[in-house]
């Protein structure tokens, strides 16, 4: 089995799994991903076989899935195993999936994450932001049953206290440039509701 024919399987089964997915993490979310990182790959001279196949399960272990779809890493490594993909780039996507959420952002600080899963963590980080990342905040806020505004689990306090700093989180050069339009919409939103619903004027 060639690497095209392992991607396609690992796309097949990702796209199965994650079909009923209503938080934002769903299989639009994960090919968008995949197309960013792919993209940026290229541009950065990363290996594009462990920056696809990591893009497409980086969030098969996110805890924000629900538990009838979420895995664990062990899981998934041997659902790559099984598709023949060999034990290195198994080893090299277990260590981005592991790594690379937003939460353990001070720890890459002391191991930092492979080129290949600074390209990956740029691209989900890029589709959190603009105008897909406002339509996953919603998404999520709605499978929560979270407000709009004015709690700080709403939508607009997750985009303030965290979506606005994501431009300047990025790894790399691609990732930076792509991130500034997508930051600038974001910033243009916020002012938006904040004038036709927190400042009523």
């Amino acid at each position: 089995m060639n690497e095209k024919e392992q991607l396609e399987n690992v796309r097949d089964w990702v796209r199965e799994k994650l079909i009923n997915e209503r938080t934002g993490h769903d299989w639009l979310h994960i090919s968008r991903v995949v197309n960013l990182s792919v993209y940026i790959a290229k541009e950065e001279g990363a290996d594009l076989f462990v920056t696809e196949a990591a893009a497409l399960v980086h969030d098969l272990i996110d805890a924000k899935l629900d538990e009838s779809e979420r895995l664990t890493a062990g899981e998934v490594t041997e659902r790559l195993a099984a598709f023949n993909i060999a034990e290195g780039p198994i080893q090299e996507i277990a260590d981005i999936i592991t790594r690379m959420s937003f939460r353990h952002r001070k720890l890459l600080k002391k191991r930092p994450l492979s080129l290949e899963g600074k390209v990956v963590q740029d691209a989900d980080m890029l589709d959190a932001i603009g105008a897909a990342g406002i339509g996953r905040a919603f998404m999520f806020a709605g499978a929560k049953g979270h407000p709009m505004y004015g709690t700080p689990t709403s939508v607009l306090a997750h985009i303030e206290d965290k979506l606005i700093t994501l431009k300047d989180l990025m790894n790399t050069k691609t990732g930076a440039d792509l991130a500034e339009e997508r930051h600038q919409f974001l910033l243009q939103f916020v002012a938006r509701i904040q004038k036709e619903a927190v400042d009523k004027s």
